[in-house]
């Protein structure tokens, strides 16, 4: 087999792997080597790409990199305490098992030998795999019966857990990818799915460690909502309790320290399962058992006990934002009563319905505060509303005090409740299920926690402040861009959303982008110009330079689509100071609503995810009829044009080589820089945290002001104004000149938590040709005025 490392590859892992790298790599122009990607198949409607002016207009794809354990549907860096690179943590349904508990390798293989990966029918033949699907009773149907309470478990990403690389089904759902690895990008030249194979796995295995139940976990974090703590921990609350929509009181704590999860209760489901896999003994003896003695999954002590730092209320698909003060407001989310159990029909049951589970679906309406301080969560009860699933939101700066700010967010209903709504009668539930409006209503979070009636039920403590016309309900990615000025003011807050949904029923995708800056006296929405195509579920990164990569868009709602029309393959560029969108390379992989996207250190994007079942869909161009079983998890790197100085030349990048592990607030830092630092013409810190259904909340890109300090720079400042970088409009060290000589950067930290949030932050710096370095770590530290609420 013939084994490419490319040089951008070899580069990337270089710089992933060394501190000392990080800091000083310095790379000289040079060719790079062609991509190998083969021509469309036969039958296929893939087209050539149309975005031919070069890498420095379009942009380059890498090859493919094989996922292992499970798709990257919920994704995020975390990072250890100092450490130079992070590594990326991701999971998909079933975290709490492995691949092998939920399908049967053996008929997988049955299925394989019997020409399920050649037989161009395009049906799902690994589905027979499941432990839950054609034959009730015994083995065949156990994760279904003794887990999964009954319920129909042949349906959405648990598709996707069979795999035709049989060595995957060993792995825990959730995975750690060490990205600096040597073995991490390693690579066999390949763009499409189809061709990967149990060779390619076996590249970058080393680089993967399984997260889930061998790292302390009990629970299904799919679906779920995160926000990243100032100290680098993730919280993750609700989930998925057997079927969709069926949500989890749970809060669960990652620890990028230990690489561990915090100790939670274990349901009776999972430590039964270890301790007879598969029911093996239970059925021997009593093969028409239906659950584990005492341990019937309709209870929900048997698939949740308690925790003390469990919520009020169940949650699946609820939104999760860090706060200042470190605190983590969640909002939204939907749950069932599963205590009415399955719908008792007859198999198989690929298309059961569990009629009467599903509609006991409720919208949660009550915000909750989770406090890592206490390890206790508090319900706001007197601040109710009601917001579609995966709500977007944003910490808004309202005064010139640190405690001046409330949380924004996006959604409200579109016609009145029915007058029976459960909501209108004082419950903490709403059965309204949409069409949902583009408003915009702002939380006094604050307000409501000291309010003395926290916990009397209300609609109180909610501002609104602008309005979309069309729906952002569940489908539509954010971007947060703000920039600050010298003297400690926000120039501009501004918060772009792609698409929206259209029609008289609010479900057919635009290709809109609107954008508010929160700056303003009076936010409101601006129309900008529109995405090059329809489609929903796009997944939306802000670059060092504060452009917007958009990418892995779909749009299967309007009939005689072809694959090009049905699958958004090239990325776009959208240039907030323009309002414009430019059409980048396109990529050979269609991705949708659970696709995911990173910003890596080294300033290209990792875009990975999708069901499995989906990533060779029909007019694939390496196997035009489509087949779910050919699928298999993958990412793939994107670099973008700022990262070449020509057609095909890699540019010159600025080096940080020096630069504090920490910053705090209200204060400057020095950073030096290879070279001249008057070279740089812009500095920024990104903020990371967790995506997952284009929900990217936590996420923020932050444009600080900066000078240079010493002989090589004449004092003047970089925010417009010229001036020194002081209160006074005056240079930091006095004379504006600086002490230590030139190469050296005096930038000034945010003064308020609001404009960006206490965490882990890359920090970047681009040259006058708009090139960014390699970023270096810093943590973002709360100072005095960072307390909490309560």
């Amino acid at each position: 087999m013939y084994v490419r490392v490319s040089r951008s590859v070899a580069i990337r892992s270089a710089l992933l792997t060394s501190a000392f790298l990080v800091l000083t790599y310095f790379s000289p122009l040079r060719s790079l080597f062609a991509h190998d990607e083969p021509p469309p198949g036969s039958g296929g409607s893939y087209t050539p790409d149309t975005c031919v002016q070069g890498h420095n207009v379009c942009g380059d794809f890498e090859p493919l990199t094989p996922m292992h354990g499970a798709e990257g549907v919920h994704a995020g860096l975390i990072w250890k305490d100092r450490a130079a690179m992070p590594k990326m943590l991701y999971w998909a349904r079933f975290t709490d098992y492995k691949g092998i508990d939920v399908a049967d390798p053996a008929v997988i293989q049955a299925k394989i030998n019997a020409g399920a990966l050649t037989d161009k029918k395009n049906v799902n033949d690994f589905n027979a795999a499941i432990r839950g699907g054609d034959f009730p009773g015994g083995a065949a149907n156990s994760f279904k019966a003794l887990v999964y309470g009954g319920f129909n478990i042949i349906q959405g990403l648990s598709q996707s857990v069979p795999t035709r690389i049989l060595g995957e089904l060993q792995h825990d759902r959730a995975q750690i990818f060490d990205i600096s690895h040597p073995d991490a990008f390693k690579n066999a030249d390949k763009f499409d799915t189809v061709s990967l194979d149990d060779s390619d796995f076996a590249l970058n295995a080393a680089a993967f460690k399984d997260a889930g139940e061998a790292a302390g976990l009990h629970y299904n974090l799919y679906c779920s909502g995160h926000a990243s703590l100032s100290d680098g921990r993730l919280v993750i609350v609700g989930g998925h309790d057997m079927n969709s929509n069926n949500g989890l009181f749970k809060v669960n704590i990652f620890d990028p320290q230990t690489e561990t999860w915090a100790p939670r209760a274990q349901p009776c489901t999972q430590a039964n399962w270890r301790r007879d896999p598969f029911g093996a003994k239970l059925f021997a003896s009593n093969p028409s058992a239906k659950f584990y003695p005492g341990c019937n999954p309709l209870d929900i002590k048997s698939t949740q006990p308690a925790d003390r730092s469990d919520m009020k209320y169940a949650r699946w698909y609820p939104t999760a934002i860090a706060l200042p003060g470190d605190l983590v407001l969640v909002l939204g989310g939907t749950d069932q009563d599963a205590t009415i159990g399955p719908s008792p029909v007859p198999f198989p049951n690929l298309g059961q319905s569990d009629a009467a589970f599903r509609a006991s679906k409720h919208h949660i309406t009550v915000p909750e505060i989770y406090d890592p301080h206490t390890d206790r969560t508090i319900a706001l009860e007197n601040a109710r509303r009601i917001f579609p699933i995966y709500p977007q939101a944003e910490v808004v700066q309202t005064g010139p005090d640190p405690n001046d700010w409330k949380v924004c967010a996006v959604g409200a209903p579109a016609r009145p409740l029915a007058t029976n709504d459960p909501f209108l009668k004082g419950e903490p539930f709403a059965t309204f299920d949409g069409p949902y409006t583009g408003g915009t209503f702002c939380l006094d979070v604050r307000g409501a926690m000291k309010d003395p009636n926290r916990d009397v039920p209300g609609q109180n403590h909610w501002t609104h402040v602008a309005d979309i016309a069309d729906a952002e309900d569940y489908c539509c990615p954010t971007a947060s861009l703000t920039e600050l000025g010298s003297n400690g003011k926000t120039l501009s807050h501004k918060v772009v959303i792609f698409s929206s949904k259209i029609g008289a029923n609010g479900n057919l995708p635009s290709k809109a982008v609107q954008m508010i800056d929160y700056a303003n006296p009076v936010p409101l929405y601006e129309q900008q110009g529109d995405l090059i195509q329809t489609g929903s579920f796009y997944k939306a990164i802000a670059l060092p330079d504060g452009k917007v990569l958009v990418t892995s868009g779909k749009d299967g709602t309007r009939p005689l689509q072809n694959y090009e029309e049905r699958n958004v393959l090239p990325v776009q560029l959208f240039d907030p100071s323009t309002g414009t969108v430019t059409k980048l390379a396109k990529t050979t992989v269609s991705r949708g609503l659970h696709g995911n996207a990173l910003l890596l250190p080294d300033a290209t994007v990792m875009i990975m995810g999708d069901d499995r079942i989906n990533l060779v869909p029909p007019g694939d161009r390496a196997y035009p009829p489509g087949d779910p079983d050919q699928g298999v998890a993958n990412g793939q790197i994107f670099r973008p044009p700022y990262l070449f100085s020509g057609p095909d030349q890699e540019a010159v990048r600025p080096l940080i080589l020096d630069a504090p592990d920490e910053i705090s607030y209200r204060g400057h830092f020095d950073v030096r820089v290879d070279g001249l630092a008057s070279r740089i013409k812009s500095v920024s810190i990104i903020r990371t945290d967790f995506d997952t259904h284009s929900l990217e909340s936590g996420e923020k890109y932050v444009k600080l002001s900066f000078r240079v300090k010493g002989k090589d720079g004449d004092g003047k400042g970089h925010d417009g104004d010229g001036k020194g970088h002081d209160r006074d409009g005056k240079g930091r060290d006095g004379d504006g000149k600086g002490k230590d000589g030139g190469g050296v950067l005096r930038i000034d930290s945010p003064d308020l938590p609001a404009q960006a949030l206490q965490g882990h932050y890359m920090l970047f710096v681009l040259d006058e040709a708009g090139v960014p370095s390699v970023a270096k770590h810093v943590r973002l530290k709360l100072d005095n005025e960072g307390r909490r609420l309560r």
